[in-house]
């Protein structure tokens, strides 16, 4: 018979004791390992957060994920009492102070300026200025300031296109790219041209887009604001989606701004909504309606004004045509030429969410109004261009000094004589302007908006004296452009009266638009 451990037995003893006080004493001898679910919200300090990026709520000093302030300003704000904030929150990014009812929409958009993730335990990439800066509209270069800061500059979004094709190459060339965001830094490959994109063949890209765009998407009179044209095929292939793309990428990037839209069409792109009380007639674009307006007007009797009834019923009038109803008539056709273009201008808005634009419009309408509606960005001019260049002269008192000042001279009159006269071309000939020459000098036919090119922004001009000993004996020479770098060559030799200036300029504007030296 086996012999069993007095230890064995006392051991076994004591664990049946311990079960049975953990049942509280019931019969069932089965232990209780059953737990309640926690489903309580983890805090703001949980390991689980640890790969997300923080800051800091400058109303409380707590530290929490990026993702998380949106909803903790609505729990942080009710700390403070109403005679300490006086109906204003503190942001808790850049900690400025806004409006109860405006706080939510800021804080979205400038959560959204705070990119920089956390770093992995051996990532040794670090945050760059576009990144971590906080965006502040309170002027039209904060706008676009904050615009610039939302590029991409990590990725590329290539296009190729030819450049005798604009806009409507370049849209469908655009909606086609799946690869890449527009989010990204655009690169333009022109076909045909051996120019590297460095950031003019860019700058000219959205030149001709946002010239093209307006030609070719939008009516009315020059310098009033344009309303965008009806075309339900344009919009059914969503092109005003991309148009709203690209007006964002040309702001965002050193384009061009789309300075033609009319006041109730800004207001619509800020807001999302119409107010009817504010349209009359100067809203109107359209040929058709505007006609149909004077018509209405210039009706003497009511036989004439019988005579456009069918025109009138169909947009929108309803009640009795008569003389004394004409103001009520000329109503109908307002609202039915403009209210019929809200789904053009929504998806138009829809596009221009690209950096959050439309975020921006809505916090800060009067500092993005000088961007869309004509009247407060200048224009490019000869004395604009003139002011920018800075020639480098050979030494002082020499005669090749002389010339090259006589060849900036004459660059000043050919200036100046396009500008007085709306063009210096003919019949056989497309017109030129002051803005073609100056993005044949440089790439863009605007004058620079983003701060920082403002302020950079000038045109070299250099000299070239040795052409005929370098290609030896030839009749003529065009400038040379490098516009990545914003310098012209002019070739002495071949410039020596202002006839011959004019016309080797002219012909060099109009067809050496093209990159074609590396």
């Amino acid at each position: 018979m086996a012999r069993i451990s007095s230890s064995l037995v006392k051991s076994h003893l004591k664990a049946k004791e311990e079960m049975a006080e953990s049942n509280n004493g019931s019969n069932n001898t089965t232990p209780q390992y059953q737990e309640t679910l926690d489903t309580s919200p983890l805090p703001p300090d949980s390991q689980h957060f640890s790969k997300m990026p923080k800051k800091i709520c400058y109303q409380c000093n707590e530290v929490m994920p990026l993702q998380m302030l949106a909803v903790h300003i609505n729990t942080c704000k009710e700390k403070f009492s109403p005679d300490e904030t006086d109906d204003e929150v503190i942001c808790p990014i850049c900690t400025k102070h806004f409006p109860e009812d405006e706080i939510t929409v800021h804080a979205s958009l400038c959560g959204d300026s705070f990119q920089c993730m956390v770093p992995e335990e051996n990532d040794q990439t670090t945050c760059t200025p576009a990144q971590t800066s906080v965006c502040t509209t309170d002027s039209v270069e904060d706008v676009l300031r904050c615009l610039e800061q939302q590029v991409d500059t990590t990725t590329e979004f290539k296009l190729c296109v030819d450049r005798e094709d604009l806009p409507d190459r370049g849209i469908l060339q655009w909606q086609r790219k799946k690869s890449a965001s527009p989010t990204s830094v655009l690169r333009v490959v022109f076909i045909g041209e051996a120019g590297v994109d460095t950031g003019a063949l860019r700058k000219e890209f959205l030149s001709d887009m946002v010239s093209g765009i307006e030609s070719r998407f939008f009516e009315g009179p020059e310098n009033k604001g344009k309303n965008p044209k009806y075309s339900l095929t344009d919009l059914d292939n969503e092109n005003f989606r991309t148009v709203g793309e690209i007006i964002a990428v040309s702001l965002a990037q050193g384009g061009p701004s789309p300075a033609f839209f009319k006041e109730w069409c800004y207001n619509f792109l800020c807001s999302g909504e119409v107010d009817f009380s504010c349209l009359s007639t100067e809203d109107v674009a359209d040929v058709e309606s505007s006609l149909l307006i004077s018509k209405v007007e210039d009706a003497a009797d009511i036989q004439s004004l019988m005579m456009w009834a069918d025109e009138i019923v169909s947009c929108g009038y309803t009640n009795q045509i008569k003389m004394d109803s004409k103001e009520s008539m000329i109503r109908a056709i307002v609202l039915h030429s403009t209210t019929r273009l809200i789904p053009m201008l929504q998806q138009l808005r829809k596009g221009m969410e690209l950096y959050g634009l439309v975020n921006l419009m809505a916090v800060n309408p009067e500092a993005c109004h000088s961007l869309f509606v004509p009247g407060k960005i200048l224009k490019p001019d000869a004395d604009f261009i003139m002011m920018s260049c800075q020639p480098h002269f050979s030494e002082k008192g020499t005669s090749r000094e002389r010339t090259e000042r006589k060849i900036i001279n004459f660059l000043q009159d050919f200036l100046q004589e396009i500008e007085a006269s709306g063009g210096a071309g003919n019949e056989k000939s497309e017109s030129l302007a002051v803005q073609h020459v100056l993005q044949w000098m440089t790439g863009q036919s605007h004058v620079p908006i983003l701060p920082d090119e403002k302020r950079h922004f000038k045109i070299t001009c250099k000299f070239d004296h040795e052409c005929k000993e370098r290609l030896g004996d030839h009749s003529i020479c065009y400038p040379v452009v490098s516009a990545c770098t914003c310098t012209v060559t002019f070739p002495v030799q071949h410039l020596d009266t202002y006839t011959m200036f004019k016309t080797i300029m002219s012909a060099a504007v109009r067809y050496g638009g093209g990159f074609h030296r590396v």
